[in-house]
């Protein structure tokens, strides 16, 4: 069994968008360590107007996008920070982190 270590989930999630074109884009995502990160970031993706469908991949660790239009490629990483799984675990490993000293 792997432990997940505060300082880990101290960072914001990071992405690089690996395909893009006017159909469809792939990301490469560093930082997903559980199946509720990778439903939220899936969730956050389709809330752009230009997704028509997106799902995230937590083995692999990148995210399939289907667009109906353009889409900016900041757009598509600004919604995977802006997905809200670190805050909630961010607040924790923090009182984790202050509770032992780190």
């Amino acid at each position: 069994m792997a432990w997940i270590k505060p300082k880990r989930m101290l960072r914001a999630p990071d992405s690089r968008v690996t395909e893009l074109n006017d159909s469809a884009a792939t990301l490469q995502i560093e930082g997903l360590f559980c199946g509720v990160c990778a439903n939220r970031v899936s969730a956050s993706l389709n809330s752009l107007d230009s997704v028509e469908s997106a799902s995230c991949d937590l083995e692999s660790a990148t995210a399939t996008v289907s667009l109906n239009g353009p889409v900016d490629e900041a757009a598509l990483r600004q919604a995977v920070l802006d997905a809200a799984y670190a805050k909630p675990l961010r607040r924790a490993a923090e009182r984790a982190a202050r509770a032992v000293g780190i």
